[in-house]
């Protein structure tokens, strides 16, 4: 017997045995409802995405919102970017993702690229964004909020998730300067540089990281493909048969 119980529209919480189609599993856990249909007399078939929690493997950079969006993510360019540039590489994603575009065109990711070119491109909108965004990165990527909870294996975990998000983002949108040094870790993270030397060391010697003479550590090519395969298993949508409602 499946307990299921709806908590808030389109989000579900699970304890007990589903059928996935490829056989029977246990879930325990809250559930976003991707999708959902009628599947036969008493069940629905839906879509299910796992509710992040701290205690979750790290997303990957998530779709922007108009609250948090990083501009500079959407257009995939340095902080450091000058005006040319920018414009540039507008001009390749705006012409890419055009609804017009029969093969790449993109609505939502058309209308981000065009909001995006908009604040960076004037000086007053962009400066003003540089000094809001900054505010947010210390807690868009803090994972710990007290110094208790930094210790154990899953805090462990969540470190070097936390440190390759950071240097995939890094590698990804400023290509010329992909390095960080361990104080950005701890201060991004909201963990003491003490506490990081374990994740390092492992990020190390799987060759998921490197650090240059001037103490400051890059992503490898390894390392990108440990992080994206961690992000691709972790978000992977879940089609399960769920007992119709009493």
């Amino acid at each position: 017997m499946v307990d299921v119980k709806v908590i808030y529209l389109r989000c579900l919480s699970i304890a007990g045995e589903i059928d996935t189609g490829e056989g029977r599993t246990t879930l325990v856990g809250q559930y976003r409802v991707l999708a959902c249909r009628i599947a036969g007399v008493g069940k629905y078939q839906a879509e299910l995405a796992p509710e992040v929690a701290r205690e979750e493997p790290i997303d990957a950079p998530a779709p922007s919102t108009a609250d948090d969006a990083d501009y500079y993510e959407i257009l995939q360019v340095s902080r450091s970017a000058d005006t040319d540039t920018i414009r540039r590489i507008f001009h390749v994603l705006a012409q890419r993702y055009h609804p017009d575009n029969v093969d790449t065109g993109n609505d939502e990711k058309f209308r981000n690229v065009v909001e995006a070119h908009a604040i960076l491109s004037d000086p007053e909108k962009r400066a003003a964004f540089d000094v809001q965004l900054a505010s947010q990165d210390k807690s868009r990527y803090r994972i710990f909020d007290s110094l208790q909870s930094t210790e154990g294996v899953q805090a462990e975990i969540r470190k070097r998730q936390g440190i390759l998000r950071l240097l995939y983002a890094k590698r990804m949108t400023d290509i010329r300067e992909p390095s960080l040094r361990a104080r950005d870790f701890a201060e991004m993270l909201g963990c003491p540089i003490e506490h990081l030397e374990f994740a390092l060391w492992f990020l190390r010697e799987q060759r998921c990281i490197v650090r240059s003479d001037s103490n400051r550590f890059e992503i490898t090519c390894h390392g990108v493909e440990a992080f994206e395969a961690e992000q691709s298993t972790y978000a992977k949508k879940q089609l399960v048969a769920l007992p119709a409602p009493a």
